[in-house]
């Protein structure tokens, strides 16, 4: 039941953002992901790298939309 509940938690947006803010996504979500790599092959290369993964890329539409005022998140 603990095992289901920490994965909805990491998964789930806002409580995702939970995890980000708390600053231990990282350790999780990578404990997760190695506990997981045996059973679902698509994970073989997983890994959560802070400071990366904690927001997706900006569309580039939207930086050339704002004239560069929006700026590309780190590591895209």
């Amino acid at each position: 039941m603990q095992w289901e509940r920490r994965i909805e938690f990491a998964t789930e947006g806002s409580r995702f953002f939970d995890l980000v803010r708390w600053g231990i996504a990282e350790p999780v979500l990578n404990d997760y992901i190695s506990k997981e790599k045996t059973r679902r092959t698509f994970l073989s290369t997983a890994k959560f790298t802070a400071g990366r993964d904690e927001y997706l890329p900006v569309p580039q539409a939207e930086i050339t939309f704002t004239d560069g005022l929006y700026k590309q998140n780190p590591g895209y």
